[in-house]
């Protein structure tokens, strides 16, 4: 299938040119570059080579039933990996004007691209983004293929220009968008997010931010320390990823320090990651559901409750855990040093988690992370094809709107390389 499938890639199609030019009355400038791509996403689908003039096209995707057979899609469904690209922009792009197959994009497996510019001196190592992409292949994700994971293309574009490095942006996403609108493709702008590592935002210290949950955009802010670590940028990067695929501090509430919430979206973990399997120092989503977890009956012996399909054997994979900003000794399933005295204690007793003051808090359920990702980037990803609809028939773009983004975990000025 794979000869077949690079056969019709590289069979001539006619090339469609595309008037990279926005609509000067638009209001919303975070939206217009999507708009632009939009507009080019209109155009299409391009001819495909293999279907014959009227083939039936059930999905009205752009690819006929017949060659949709070859490649292995879904002829019923024009996003057969549920990755909110169409199975026509992962097979084929778009003539020339964004060649998505060429950078990896597969319609059986799930996949999310990112640009990725940078300030001088902070351009990412490879090594870096490394971590971030084998966090996600490692996914407990399935796909159409019968694979796991999902492919995650971080495409180091473009180094910020001296002269547009503004070193606070503030705000944030008006300066933001000033060197978006220079820097990022409009014809990118349906299939890609948009990163930026940067020095810092609104005058604070704050590690990163997303343009809202989810979202299109994020930052990284770790130039005002330097860059941080390799583990630091690609815990941010991560973690600001996960705000743009839906994830909240407490995956799906608002709550940080969540004890239960065993994720790198939890402040307790963004710098550090998990130890699962004997590896240290693991970038992970939560891929456990843990039961609900009382402040003031905290029992050291027994640490957390699965929830099925989740396990105890799942819960004892994970260690490295930390609890007010101390790593403990021991694992999520039994024998949790949650206090980190030291000691494993028989009895019960209280410990505030979330730094409220009070030690009476009850937290809710916490989700594996992996199975409840949104792709859409905050309904500007998607609208690839004809048979994709763009909002995802959502009530309301983000649940949680930029401005009502509280700024991720601060990091102390005296942590400069």
């Amino acid at each position: 299938m794979i000869q077949t499938r690079k056969s019709l890639l590289t069979a001539s199609v006619v090339l469609l040119f595309l008037n990279g030019c926005g609509d000067a009355s638009l209001q919303d400038v975070e939206m217009a570059s999507a708009r632009q791509g939009v507009a080019a996403a209109a155009a299409v689908p391009l001819p495909v080579p293999g279907c014959p003039v009227g083939a039936l096209d059930t999905d009205g995707d752009g690819i006929c039933d017949i060659v949709e057979a070859v490649l292995g899609t879904n002829p019923n469904n024009p996003d057969t990996d549920g990755d909110r690209l169409s199975d026509y922009a992962e097979a084929f792009g778009f003539g020339g004007v964004l060649d998505l197959p060429t950078l990896g994009a597969n319609p059986l497996k799930k996949d999310i691209f990112i640009e990725v510019d940078y300030y001088p001196g902070l351009k990412p190592t490879q090594a870096m983004l490394n971590r971030v992409t084998t966090a996600f292949a490692n996914a407990p994700v399935t796909n159409p293929n019968n694979t796991t994971g999902i492919t995650l293309h971080l495409v180091v574009d473009q180094e910020i220009a001296a002269a547009d490095a503004d070193s606070d942006l503030n705000p944030v996403w008006t300066d933001f968008d000033v060197i978006k609108g220079k820097y990022f493709n409009a014809s990118r702008a349906p299939y890609f997010h948009y990163m930026l590592f940067a020095n810092r935002y609104s005058g604070g210290n704050s590690s990163g931010i997303s343009r809202g949950i989810p979202a299109h955009d994020f930052v990284v802010t770790l130039g005002f320390i330097g860059g941080g670590t390799e583990l630091q940028q690609a815990g941010t990067l991560m973690h600001e990823l996960g705000h743009n695929i839906g994830l909240r501090h407490g995956g799906n509430d608002d709550s940080n320090y969540k004890p239960n919430y065993l994720s790198i979206m939890n402040y307790e973990y963004q710098f550090y990651g998990f130890g699962i399997g004997g590896l240290n120092n693991v970038l992970d989503y939560s891929r456990v559901q843990v039961a609900s977890f009382n402040e003031a009956s905290v029992n050291e012996q027994t640490a957390f409750a699965p929830v099925a399909p989740t396990t105890e054997a799942d819960l004892a994979r994970i260690g490295g855990l930390r609890f007010n900003n101390v790593q403990v000794v021991g694992n999520a399933s039994v024998n949790l040093d949650f206090n980190g005295d030291g000691t494993i204690q028989a009895a019960s007793y209280a410990l505030d988690f979330n730094r409220s003051g009070a030690a009476n808090n009850v937290f809710p359920a916490s989700q594996n992370d992996w199975t409840a990702l949104m792709y859409d980037g905050g309904g500007q990803i998607g609208l690839a094809a004809q048979g994709l609809s763009q909002d995802l028939g959502r009530e309301q773009r983000f649940l949680v709107a930029p401005e009502k983004m509280e700024p991720c975990l601060t990091v102390d000025a005296s942590d400069a390389r």
